[in-house]
């Protein structure tokens, strides 16, 4: 379907994200709401992150 470079980059774009929206919720959180919106953003990047791991094995 795409070439493996395309898959890489869009899985490390959204480590990246991952990773910065766990720094935010340590460093930057001071409302309970806020908590919850980007815990919130955490899981939808996480699925998606697992949606194409499994879209990837189903290819092989």
């Amino acid at each position: 379907m795409y070439d493996i470079d395309t898959i890489l980059g869009i899985k490390n774009l959204i480590k990246k994200e991952i990773d910065a929206i766990k720094e935010n919720i340590v460093y930057n959180i001071d409302t309970p709401e806020r908590l919850q919106y980007a815990k919130g953003k955490l899981n939808a990047y996480e699925s998606l992150l697992q949606d194409i791991n499994n879209l990837q094995k189903e290819e092989e």
